[in-house]
């Protein structure tokens, strides 16, 4: 119901003086310059008439507010506040809804809601930097002498001239006007909120007064839409939203649980097949690749979240052509919170941040930023096509992966952003297909300090096997065929499997790995006695890593809570130590020696750096004798030391590569 123009608001004066005086009385003592008014508790305060009223007139009704917290100050400290800002928030449930009975969004804003209060939530997809704005004018009649101070309304502020009594146009006094901090942003609608993620998320642009900087995140905007004329020949108008208070939400995505779905939950958890099933189940159109399944539905879940120590589990897919890494990515972005994006070489800078120069909606040229996919996925889990990352982009991307914010500082802009993401990224080998006997780094356009940062890398290899391709073929058929006949997909269980009397689908897994998001296990005695144990031999016999054991940790307290459990269990510990190895096994196991060589991933294998340091000590020797020294002669003392001709030849090209001796003739080699 719309209040009319006569409703007395003296009514709700005392009521609304005793609220806030009682509710604010931290902000009176404090003298706070942004006093924010939370119109859920103002509304079941009592003040049901007055909150409608205040959302359909917003400029009186915190006008309003601010007599009534002038006077409820007043009664406290027996004086007027000087200078203050009555903000407003967290409308009551009833106007937060739309037509629909659906949480207000992005889209809902349109012509009816102009000049009301909304609340509306978004993802910030671009900030302006922050900029003084008048908003309270000092004028200055040169005529009759007369000082005038106006509040300042930016929107109208160039439209209008100012005038004194005597009719005279009033000059601007600006060292003696106030000001407060402007930003501009755009916001998307997330995507958990859109009735078909498959459709072009909506955007608006919302403009920040008194703001404390924000340029990233999911943000809650309480704000009022507004409309602007942007044609000169046709009274057409676009919708903005001025914002009477922006909040930045943790980014973790909200997903409506039920008892009953806490009960089938609970009841699912208890199988001691629980994480195999559902891991499969997240991604059914995929044949076989448990290990991988696994590890990416660990993933979702996530570590426990410690100071100083990330939660989230990066995995690396690196695959041959035609096995499906983009419908794995695909699926995985499609659970709430998780964005899917690819990436190239050129369009690198949409993986983290970029600065630019944009004409904005009010005001010249100014710098913006555009938040990219990592921070976009703040909270869930970036899924990455074509992971490919340029020299100018890898400290982004490794302070990102490590530290999980993204530092910018260009254009007068100094922020950090927020990037507390997963990521799954997959790519293909340089040369078409996996080689097993090649490092990693050499492999794929990754840099080997970024690649080092993945916890868990998996090739998927395109091998022949008669079985298993006509089984793939058998299954990819019937894929097909499920879509269009509901008994092949009811046998297939490719929309859905029920055990135990519980529905698995895909909406019960998400709900699922949210559920279990919330528990905290804490590594029990036992399990820490396994870890050490692994480590330790593992340390002595294939030089791993500090690295692999946070990693495996992770994937542990991962494993914990899938299984809803309060204590990381020997069970937990033996899983993620499995996952690991098996990862191990497939990029860093010499078959001569048996053993894993996790410097094989990042390019240069212990066994390769000794045959490496053995030939340039070669050359270093012959070159005692000749400044350059004959390729025969060190093929043939190679030779005396057990390393073969054509091991040679990319010895020494590798060393002409590090920079360790070049060629400046054919054949002949010197010592740089």
């Amino acid at each position: 119901m719309e209040f009319q123009e006569e409703i007395n608001l003296e009514e709700f004066k005392d009521y609304l003086i005793a609220y806030l005086r009682n509710t604010h009385q931290e902000d009176i003592v404090m003298d706070s310059e942004v006093v924010v008014v939370d119109l859920n508790n103002l509304y079941y305060y009592g003040l049901m008439e007055f909150v409608d009223y205040l959302i359909h007139n917003p400029q009186k009704g915190i006008d309003f507010i601010k007599e009534c917290y002038e006077s409820a100050y007043f009664t406290l400290k027996n004086e007027y506040p000087k200078n203050f800002i009555i903000s407003v928030k967290n409308l009551p449930k009833i106007f937060k809804t739309n037509k629909n009975g659906k949480l207000f969004t992005v889209e809902d804003i349109k012509s009816n809601t102009l000049g009301k209060i909304v609340e509306f939530e978004g993802i910030i997809v671009m900030a302006s930097k922050i900029r003084p704005i008048l908003k309270k004018a000092y004028y200055f009649c040169p005529k009759c002498g007369k000082s005038v101070i106006k509040e300042v309304d930016f929107l109208k502020i160039a439209e209008e001239k100012e005038y004194c009594e005597c009719k005279s146009e009033l000059n601007l006094i600006e060292e003696k006007s106030t000001y407060t901090d402007f930003q501009e942003i755009k916001v998307q609608q997330p995507l958990d909120l859109m009735d078909n993620p498959e459709e072009p998320p909506k955007y608006i642009t919302v403009f920040l007064e008194n703001s404390p900087g924000i340029y990233a995140g999911r943000v809650k905007i309480t704000g009022i839409p507004v409309k602007i004329k942007k044609s000169k020949k046709l009274p057409i108008y676009e919708i903005y939203v001025k914002a009477l208070h922006c909040e930045v939400l943790d980014g973790e995505v909200k997903v409506k649980i039920t008892r009953e779905d806490v009960k089938n939950i609970e009841k699912i958890a208890k199988r001691n097949d629980v994480v195999d099933i559902l891991a499969d189940r997240l991604i059914p159109e995929i044949r076989g690749h448990s290990a991988i399944k696994k590890a990416v539905f660990l993933q979702q879940i996530k570590g426990v979240k410690k100071p100083g120590k990330r939660a989230d589990i990066h995995i690396l897919l690196i695959t041959d052509p035609g096995i499906g890494k983009t419908v794995i990515l695909r699926k995985i972005a499609e659970i709430p919170g998780n964005l899917y994006g690819s990436v190239t070489t050129a369009t690198g800078v949409g993986l983290t941040a970029a600065v630019v120069r944009e004409k904005t909606e009010i005001g010249e040229d100014t710098w913006v930023i555009k938040p990219g996919l990592l921070v976009k996925a703040h909270k869930g889990t970036a899924c990455i096509d074509e992971l490919t990352v340029n020299k100018d982009l890898q400290s982004y991307v490794l302070e990102a992966m490590e530290s999980q914010t993204i530092h910018i500082s260009k254009g007068g802009i100094n922020a950090k952003l927020p990037a507390e993401c997963a990521i799954l990224a997959a790519c293909n080998p340089r040369w078409g297909r996996f080689n097993p006997e090649v490092s990693v780094a050499e492999q794929i356009n990754i840099p080997a300090p970024l690649l080092s940062r993945f916890d868990l890398i998996f090739p998927i290899r395109d091998e022949s096997d008669r079985d298993k391709d006509k089984d793939i073929a058998e299954y990819i058929i019937d894929l097909h065929r499920a879509y269009l006949d509901e008994k092949i997909n009811k046998k297939m269980g490719l929309d859905y499997l029920e055990i135990d009397g519980v529905k698995i689908d895909k909406e019960f897994i998400i709900k699922y790995i949210h559920y279990a998001r919330q528990k905290k296990p804490i590594i029990s005695e036992k399990a820490k006695e396994l870890f050490v144990k692994y480590y330790v031999e593992m340390r002595k016999r294939h030089q791993i890593t500090a690295r692999q054991l946070e990693a495996s940790i992770r994937i542990a307290e991962a494993h914990a809570k899938a299984k809803l459990k309060d204590v990381v269990d020997e069970e937990d510990a033996k899983e993620a130590i499995n996952i690991i190895t098996e990862c191990l096994k497939e990029i860093a196991y010499d078959p001569e020696t048996g053993t894993f060589d996790v410097d094989k991933i990042l390019g240069v294998s212990k066994k390769e750096r000794d045959k490496l340091t053995t030939v340039y000590e070669i050359i270093k020797e012959l070159s005692e004798k000749s400044e350059l020294v004959e390729h025969e002669d060190i093929v043939e003392e190679a030779k005396n030391k057990g390393i073969k001709e054509n091991e040679v030849e990319n010895i020494i090209k590798k060393l002409i590569k590090y920079g360790d001796i070049d060629e400046p003739k054919p054949g002949r080699y010197r010592l740089l």
